[in-house]
């Protein structure tokens, strides 16, 4: 029996998963074997000891966490669950109330990881899982069966009937509606305050009537403390610089207690839109500034049907070619936004920021890719700076470099990194504690770079203190 057990692990593909299953199954055959009780708990802790301490990196697999954190919660919910579906078959009854158990113990991490939650995934399951052991079985039949291949189709037929089945319970009840809901983000103090009130509320149920009450009052006053000290830090958030993760371009968040500035939006409106709602409180729907520094849809593509509201917009002062970034202008000024232009040696004091515009030149050739986008170079007021050369080329660099008021704190790496930085732009602007950063899709950067260089698609969104 222990071998047809390992057999299962092997065949679900040795997930932490399908180890945790068999781990668990093992213990539990063993201490019957040797006439001895098992216990759940004892079993459960067991295992996720041995597996940790084979592979301790599995403390940060998300199939691991799944596993375990479900399985706590259909030990602990499922009774309470199926007396209140009573009025369902058996059949159907036991797979709604162990999916209704997994989803709520495993919420915040399907949400953090998955970004879907789907309501009516423990219907899906209770119509699908009673005939899951009949698939599993069939399946280890026709593998063997599969040495006589005219026996073996016709004996998946009826299993292809099962397959049919499986795939239009799917396909009827994706369609219901509110049949998943997209979460685009959320955040860990979200989770701590969902499990800080569920835990206390398991616990009320299992407790007598006096630890009850506590219990409960303990699971209403847990999440809001941690929920207010969490939107409190968020909204009195010290300076920082956000790097947002928005795939091959750049959109950076400049935000402090005096307000936010935009530096361009990336190439997708979604995901612009996604990590706004991520890095910004939900009540904070305006921006002091949009700054659009050049044409491409890198730089200005996630600014289509922009939701958010800027009182001014920054843009280069030169004859720039393209669209898409006057639209994304004129649809703010159409929500009351003033349109300026800067260029070079201007100073402006906005959101608590000093920005100093080091390009274009006055005159730079507008339809010459990278001679005439918009750099600036943002200064906390600590001292602290960041510098955004956006795609700049060679030359541009080099004229950007005499302007510079001062080294950089952090630099946004022109074009992602792609290439190296000028010359005279790398001897002016960095220092060996300057924190060189790319915004950029997958690919390798350019040859020379230092190893501690930070990319967004390596690390995500990238924030640092300014």
């Amino acid at each position: 029996m222990l071998g047809l057990i390992a057999v299962y692990a092997m065949a679900g593909g040795a997930t932490p998963a399908a180890v945790r299953a068999s781990a668990m199954g093992g213990l539990a055959l063993a201490a019957s074997h040797l006439g001895r009780p098992s216990h759940v708990w004892t079993s459960l802790a067991l295992t996720a000891a041995a597996m940790l301490g084979w592979h301790p990196e599995l403390a940060w697999d998300v199939g691991f966490q799944l596993s375990f954190a479900g399985t706590a919660a259909i030990i602990l919910l499922t009774p309470a669950i199926a007396r209140r579906v009573g009025f369902l078959p058996h059949i159907l009854r036991e797979p709604f109330a162990v999916t209704c158990a997994a989803q709520v113990g495993t919420l915040p991490m399907m949400a953090t990881d998955f970004h879907v939650i789907s309501p009516i995934a423990p219907v899906a399951n209770a119509l699908t899982l009673p005939i899951l052991p009949v698939l599993v079985a069939s399946g280890l039949v026709l593998s063997v069966l599969s040495l006589a291949p005219d026996l073996a189709r016709a004996a998946a037929i009826p299993i292809a009937g099962l397959l049919a089945y499986i795939e239009q319970v799917g396909y009827v009840l994706a369609r219901a509606p509110m049949a998943a809901f997209t979460i685009p983000s959320f955040p860990t103090w979200l989770g701590l305050a969902y499990y800080s009130a569920l835990a206390p509320a398991i616990a009320g149920g299992h407790v007598p009537p006096p630890s009850r009450r506590f219990a409960f009052v303990v699971a209403a006053i847990a999440p809001l403390l941690i929920s207010t000290t969490a939107l409190v830090g968020w909204a009195n958030a010290p300076p920082q610089a956000i790097v947002m993760n928005v795939g091959d371009g750049q959109a950076v968040l400049l935000r402090g207690p005096h307000g936010a500035i935009l530096i361009d939006g990336g190439p997708s409106p979604e995901k612009l839109r996604d990590e706004l709602g991520t890095v910004l409180p939900p009540w904070q729907r305006n921006l002091d500034a949009l700054v659009i520094t050049a044409p491409g849809l890198g730089h200005v593509g996630g600014l289509a049907a922009f939701d958010r509201s800027a009182k001014v917009v920054f843009i280069p002062k030169a004859a720039i070619t393209g669209s898409a970034w006057r639209t994304a202008a004129l649809e703010q000024a159409t929500r009351g936004a003033s349109i300026r232009t800067l260029e070079v040696g201007q100073r402006l004091d906005i959101a608590g920021f000093g920005l100093e515009v080091v390009a274009p030149e006055p005159g730079a050739p507008g339809d010459q890719v990278g001679a005439a986008y918009l750099a600036v170079r943002a200064v906390a007021p600590d001292g602290k700076s960041f510098c955004d050369f956006s795609d700049l080329d060679l030359e541009a660099q080099t004229v950007a470099a005499s302007r510079l008021r001062g080294p950089c704190t952090y630099l946004l790496l022109p074009g992602g990194g792609r290439s190296r930085l000028s010359p005279d732009l790398e001897r002016v602007a960095v220092r060996p504690t300057t924190q060189l950063i790319a915004s950029r899709g997958q690919g390798r950067p350019a040859a020379g770079f230092p190893p501690d260089l930070l990319r967004t698609d390596q690390e995500g969104t990238i924030t640092v203190p300014l």
